[in-house]
């Protein structure tokens, strides 16, 4: 890899780190997925650094351009991550639709206990 690309990479994951950190100071992100991001961010810092260790790892794997190992491993890092935010997504779904029945039935026994305490008001007037 040559030396600018090397450079602007650790750049560009320097800038995304902070970018993170103000993310996080700002309470736009939680800091669970920030710690996600920040060894994302650690990752492209360091890939600069070990490329030229990863390359013959990718040849003796019968890999001919590491480009494509390395877009191949990027590929599955974002399909992980589209995994993670579909289970997540399915959970919230299926809290909000519990809530949502959980706040039905709660309306429905006040709208009844509201009809039962019309009726006792009703006798009590009408005995009296």
């Amino acid at each position: 890899m040559d030396m600018k690309v090397r450079i602007v990479v650790v750049l560009i994951s320097l800038a995304w780190l902070i970018c993170i950190l103000r993310l996080v100071k700002n309470r736009r992100i939680w800091e669970r997925y920030a710690l996600f991001w920040v060894y994302i961010g650690f990752g492209v810092f360091l890939f600069p650094i070990v490329a030229d260790l990863v390359d013959p790892i990718t040849y003796a794997l019968g890999v001919d351009e590491p480009q494509n190992f390395y877009f191949l491993v990027g590929i599955l890092g974002i399909l992980g991550i589209l995994l993670q935010y579909t289970v997540e997504i399915t959970t919230l779904v299926r809290r909000s639709r519990d809530t949502v029945q959980d706040m039905a039935i709660l309306e429905e026994r006040v709208r009844h206990l509201e009809s039962e305490l019309e009726k006792a008001r009703g006798e009590r007037t009408a005995a009296t």
